[in-house]
């Protein structure tokens, strides 16, 4: 047993001895922890760690086969997306208690706070007290059991999974009801709780999701064929584009849904003309031999940059959005053009980890596809806030894409209409979000570079929060930019052009003298090498391209 005291030794270095011990097999003892967050994240071997006193957020998070001890109370994030294995805390757990988790066990002896189990996937949670409200909050599997009271709207808006409450039942959530209890499924419980040494107060009320919201209501018929370039139709007010949306949309009684960008004129770098004097051009024999495109995104605050043979990227894009042979294309396209490629939401495929010379791993507050193993093998991670197509919105993926190994590597129901949250569970406010910045480096070792995609909305504030909280470079999307899903009212009529994005992101950083911390990369409508080149005098560090990657994919 190795003894680790963090009255003497930062959380940072004890992470990096807690692993180190996982490697040589030793379990570990934390002496005067003190309510320090990131205990332990990042653990990936089959060791028994032991906190004697309390542990502040993500105790035990992006873990995979430890088993945790806990003496008194954890703070939250308690397991954060944690794979296998185990952790028992013998006091209370504050909010969302197994957040993401994809098959471990989580045994809280006091009481949890609200959202417990949000978007967890697969695996156990079990409160010994009561629950605060929203218990199993867009839960996608998994099982949570709750020896005592519930608070308000447990299983708010659950797509799967199960929740088992002993006690009484404050109020049901959206699109949650309760069922009969079957006699093996309690006899489950009973054998569960053997194991932990726990006792049943008694028989279980069984909530699970009611199926009302796993599909739209009404599917839209499709009319015809609509190509990218044709979602406006003519110039004229009652053109038949404009009433075919009428038609459809007092059909199914919701707004449609479609794909890309906008479609009405914006702004535009297209609009901006170079003004140079060329009365000398081609005096110079050699100017090729002057331009040097080769660049470094993400090292600026030590972590291994991003080594590009251009200022130039593809912007995030899903798979599920995109087919599998889509994404593993545009990988090999990346890798022989020496720039980096990016997930999306959703996880990464061993064919595109394997395709792609450098891969950036994007994190969603569904937490879709997120696991430690995966980010280690990254070259980037992302925290998600929105994009420009639906800046604030959540994302949506129509049943037809959701297959089974898309289903797979999400951890979610096959064949359902996917919504992923808004919002992060544990990204509140800008004290959260350095937190969950220092969670993926502890994770990591600090080697990757942490980026952030904002959709382009609030960017003053946006942009000063992201260089005060730490990121390594932003990934700037403006109202151009396209998604595989979303309401049209939506993608044409919110957010801020991405020519406007870059100059108020600029004047944010200059108003606090900050723009040299920080790395921007321009995204939303960009079609090629000359728009590239005006995002770069316009001040951007590099450029990303989607919509066009796939144009030219044909």
């Amino acid at each position: 047993m190795v003894t680790i005291d963090l009255a003497k030794t930062p959380v940072r270095e004890a992470n990096e001895r807690i692993r180190q011990c996982g490697e040589r097999g030793e379990d570990v003892s934390v002496v005067n922890p003190d309510a320090r967050h990131h205990i332990g994240v990042g653990l990936t071997d089959a060791i028994n760690v032991h906190v004697q006193g309390s542990a502040g957020y993500f105790c035990a998070g992006l873990t995979d086969g430890a088993t945790f001890e806990v003496d008194n109370n954890v703070g939250w994030g308690l397991g954060d997306n944690m794979y296998s294995g185990s952790v028992v805390v013998r006091g209370n757990a504050g909010a969302i208690a197994g957040v993401g988790i994809r098959g471990a066990e989580l045994i809280v002896h006091g009481n949890i706070g609200s959202r417990a189990g949000q978007v967890m996937k697969e695996g156990t949670l079990l409160c010994g007290g009561n629950a605060n409200f929203m218990a199993g909050y867009m839960m996608y599997g998994g099982r949570i059991i709750i020896l005592g009271n519930s608070g308000e709207r447990v299983g708010e808006d659950m797509t799967g999974g199960t929740i088992f409450v002993c006690g009484d039942i404050a109020s049901l959530g959206s699109d949650a009801e309760q069922v009969d209890l079957e006699s093996d499924e309690q006899d489950s419980i009973l054998e569960f709780l053997d194991r932990y040494a726990l006792k049943s107060p008694g028989r279980f009320k069984k909530i699970v999701n009611a199926g009302k919201k796993l599909r739209y209501g009404s599917a839209e018929r499709q009319m015809r064929s609509l190509p990218f370039f044709g979602f406006s139709g003519t110039s004229a007010y009652w053109n038949p584009k404009v009433q075919e949306d009428i038609h459809i949309k007092s059909q199914i009684g919701r707004y449609r849904i479609r794909g890309y960008g906008g479609s009405r004129p914006l702004p535009h770098l297209a609009d901006l003309a170079f003004k140079q004097d060329l009365s000398h051009a081609g005096q110079d024999p050699d100017v090729v031999a002057r331009v040097h495109m080769y660049t470094e995104i993400g090292g600026i605050n030590g972590a291994e940059p991003l080594k590009l043979s251009m200022p130039v990227m593809i912007a995030p894009m899903s798979y599920g959005a995109l087919s599998r042979s889509t994404k593993q294309a545009v990988a090999m396209a990346s890798a022989m053009s020496k720039i980096a490629e990016n997930t999306g939401e959703g996880g990464m495929s061993d064919a595109q980890r394997d395709a792609a010379g450098q891969l950036i791993f994007q994190c969603l507050g569904g937490r879709l596809g997120w696991n430690i193993h995966d980010m280690k093998r990254a070259d980037g991670l992302e925290i998600y806030i929105s994009q420009g197509a639906k800046p604030g919105l959540g994302g949506q993926l129509m049943a037809k894409k959701v297959t089974r190994e898309l289903a797979e590597i999400r951890g979610i129901p096959h064949g359902i209409d996917l919504r992923s949250p808004s919002r992060h569970p544990d990204i509140l406010g800008a004290d959260d979000l350095v937190i969950k910045i220092e969670e993926f480096r502890e994770a990591t070792g600090y080697r990757l570079p942490v980026s952030v995609k904002l959709g382009a909305g609030r960017v003053r504030d946006d942009i000063k929060i992201a260089v005060k909280d730490g990121f390594d470079f932003i990934e700037l999307d403006g109202m151009q930019g396209s998604t595989g899903a979303g309401s049209g009212e939506v993608i044409d009529f919110v957010g801020i052009p991405t020519l406007a994005a870059i100059m108020e992101a600029l004047d944010a950083l200059n108003d606090i003298g900050r723009r040299d911390d920080i790395e921007i990369v321009l995204m939303g409508g960009l079609r090629d090498g000359i728009d590239a080149v005006k995002a770069l005098c316009l001040g951007a560090d590099a450029a990303a391209f989607g919509s066009s990657v796939l144009i030219a994919g044909g």
